[in-house]
């Protein structure tokens, strides 16, 4: 009789363990869902960003390029001609009534 109960006292130890690894496993395997959703969201915000982040390197690139423009002196003439009506000697204006 003392065989059985010993037995009984080893297999409730062992279902016990087994129940306990077995809750262990869920948890692992549901936070690796949980992580795998998060990791795909990341990679969606880091293509995101990388999108505008080129798109403000392009702006960036074209403020620089006016910035140079507005430099020379193709640009001064032409604001003087527009703002102020900046005219040579050699040129002839015609006005519409």
């Amino acid at each position: 009789m003392h065989v059985k109960k010993g037995r009984r006292r080893n297999r409730t130890g062992l279902y016990l363990v087994m129940t306990v690894v077995l809750l262990f496993c869920a948890t692992l395997f549901a936070q690796s869902f949980s992580l795998k959703a998060e990791c795909q969201e990341m990679q969606k915000q880091k293509q995101e960003l990388e999108a505008k982040r080129a798109d403000l390197e392009k702006e960036r690139q074209s403020i620089q390029e006016k910035q140079a423009y507005m430099q020379t002196d193709e640009y001064v003439e032409y604001m003087a001609r527009r703002k102020f009506g900046l005219v040579y000697d050699d040129e002839i204006i015609f006005k519409a009534k």
